[in-house]
């Protein structure tokens, strides 16, 4: 009885694990469907810009800061006398712009806009909200689902550059001017080494896209799968949370590996 019961929720699981990635294959080319009708849905669009900006940018700020001083930090613990510390800094500089940065800020923020998307969209859902929508004739992957999207894929990278900058920033400050580790000079010698732009274009661009992508797709598609009322609700922004973090940790080694 155990072995069939054990089996049964294997098969439960299985099913469901299925009809998830194919309903969520279908939102993906809905939206995609709905690409050439972002003109009408531009007053959703630049909303979701500006919620993107605005819920982000403080917690933002105050990740890259403190990205740049620990990098910089366990970079001076790790360096040795025999090697220049230009070299250090390079690999600090280039592990900050390629991994750290992207990713660390991706998984907080999949945790404050993914949660924040899938409770939203849940809450919509639960109380026949977008059920309305289409009685008004709008689609709702067009009205809902296509504007975070897109806000996804284009801000996260805009909020990517601007970290990236303040840690560049609080790393010269921690290793040139707060403990004078390094000279200015040797500082930007470091930076210019070895440098290539495509890996600037992979930092900032590349992979914030996709990890903006992954959270905004998830959140909304756990969002209008909600049910059960509040504790649905509960359910859906941690499942966009929990699944978010693992495909962008994921997708952060398969870029790497395919494009590095």
């Amino acid at each position: 009885m155990k072995n069939s019961g054990f089996f049964e929720n294997l098969g439960r699981r299985t099913i469901e694990f299925f009809d998830a990635v194919y309903e969520l294959s279908r939102l993906f080319i809905q939206t995609v469907k709905n690409i050439p009708s972002a003109w009408f849905y531009r007053r959703q669009i630049f909303e979701q810009f500006y919620n993107f900006l605005a819920n982000t940018l403080p917690l933002a700020s105050v990740i890259a800061v403190f990205i740049g001083l620990g990098a910089m930090i366990q970079g001076q613990y790790q360096s040795v006398p025999l090697v220049p510390r230009i070299y250090s800094i390079n690999v600090i500089f280039k592990s900050t712009i390629l991994v750290l940065g992207p990713i660390i800020l991706s998984l907080v923020l999949a945790g404050k806009l993914g949660a924040s998307l899938a409770a939203e969209l849940g809450s919509m859902k639960i109380s026949d909200q977008v059920d309305a929508l289409e009685t008004l004739s709008l689609d709702p992957v067009g009205f809902l689902v296509l504007p975070r999207v897109l806000a996804g894929v284009i801000m996260l990278p805009v909020i990517t550059i601007y970290a990236n900058l303040i840690a560049l920033f609080s790393m010269f400050f921690a290793s040139s001017v707060l403990s004078d580790w390094i000279s200015p000079f040797e500082f930007i010698k470091g930076l210019e080494m070895n440098f290539r732009p495509f890996e600037l274009y992979l930092g900032n661009l590349i992979k914030p896209g996709v990890y903006g992508f992954i959270i905004s797709l998830l959140g909304s598609f756990f969002g209008l799968r909600t049910h059960g009322g509040a504790l649905g609700v509960g359910r859906s922004a941690t499942s966009a949370v929990v699944v978010s973090a693992i495909l962008i940790v994921f997708f952060d080694y398969y870029l790497g590996r395919m494009l590095l």
